[in-house]
């Protein structure tokens, strides 16, 4: 949940005022983030006790996948399965590339979504201003412990630099 290590949630939540996380991506955002002193993980744990943010327990929690993931990752490829979710908000590499194959294979047409993309949209379709969106990418790219590249980040800048303010 990177946007929550830059203030960023807003962003989030004009797109999608309820998510859904499965049980292992609470684990490492909240309860091991908070044993850390992590200031994101207090801020996911409000958003979790008011009920934007929900756990929701797997009713299958294993996946079968060639690829090895992450718990989280494997998890909430799971959890879009079964809740048959509109989108999967997931930056990591490996499970955007997994994700497609299993849910071509339960027949879902989720889509995926990564934290540059919600920032991109939450500007276009949910009224993010410019700025803003653009300081929120500028801070994701400047976060060792966001795994994002600054390539990519300058893309998505000009990408937001080319929409209407």
């Amino acid at each position: 949940m990177a946007l929550a290590k830059v203030n960023g949630l807003e962003a989030l939540f004009r797109l999608y005022p309820k998510i859904l996380t499965p049980p292992a991506v609470y684990f490492e955002v909240v309860t091991e983030g908070l044993r850390l002193g992590a200031p994101d993980a207090a801020a996911l744990d409000l958003h979790y006790k008011n009920k934007a943010l929900e756990v929701v327990a797997l009713k299958e929690p294993v996946l079968s996948l060639a690829t090895r993931l992450g718990w989280g990752e494997e998890e909430s490829i799971r959890l879009a399965i079964e809740a048959r979710a509109d989108w999967l908000l997931i930056d990591d590499l490996d499970a955007r590339r997994a994700a497609p194959a299993s849910f071509q294979s339960a027949g879902t047409e989720t889509q995926i979504k990564g934290t540059l993309g919600i920032v991109v949209s939450a500007h276009q379709d949910a009224g993010l201003p410019r700025d803003q969106a653009i300081s929120l990418v500028q801070a994701l790219g400047e976060r060792p412990d966001v795994w994002v590249s600054a390539a990519l980040c300058r893309h998505v800048i000009e990408i937001l630099n080319q929409t209407l303010a």
